[in-house]
């Protein structure tokens, strides 16, 4: 139905598994926009190729997000990408302290993230606002079961506090 297009010179060659796999993900993209009469809006073709079950790519169970260090410190080749959370908990610390001015100037005890990735930034924030003496809920709303797997366990120390979503609240 669609031409295969031929991978440019300057990127590795994928393995079979991977490209079984690209293969599904475009056989997926196709059969939606063929059962939408055509064509489908940018959001709903995005929300297909990041988050269809079992194929998409924050739902297929490979590693996205990296974890740059091992346990000795030492710096890990894994993941597509690395975010600032990731390298040092300095990013989150910051984004905190902003939010614990906001936290107070509202009067209120509630934290929303959308996407939590890892939870690295999610794991920051907390550490700086329990550092400022404030005791917040924090909420992630995260539609990748995968990634949310991932956040329960890096969040696991603070228990109740910390709450997944799947909708807007």
């Amino acid at each position: 139905m669609y031409p295969q297009r031929t991978q440019p010179d300057s990127l590795p060659s994928l393995d079979a598994a991977a490209a079984t796999h690209s293969a599904h993900v475009a056989a997926h993209l196709a059969q939606a926009i063929a059962q939408a009469g055509g064509w489908l809006p940018f959001d709903r073709w995005m929300a297909q190729a990041l988050y269809a079950p079992g194929l998409g790519y924050y739902t297929a169970g490979a590693v996205k997000l990296a974890s740059p260090r091992d346990a000795q410190g030492k710096a890990l080749p894994t993941g597509d990408f690395v975010t600032a959370p990731e390298l040092t908990p300095l990013f989150a610390h910051t984004l905190a302290r902003q939010a614990a001015q906001i936290l107070q100037d509202t009067q209120t005890r509630a934290v929303l993230e959308f996407g939590a990735g890892s939870g690295a930034l999610a794991a920051g924030v907390l550490e700086e606002l329990d550092r400022l003496g404030l005791d917040v809920q924090y909420r992630i709303l995260e539609v990748s079961a995968h990634l949310r797997q991932r956040q329960q366990q890096r969040l696991a120390a603070y228990g109740a506090r910390v709450q997944w979503l799947d909708a807007l609240p």
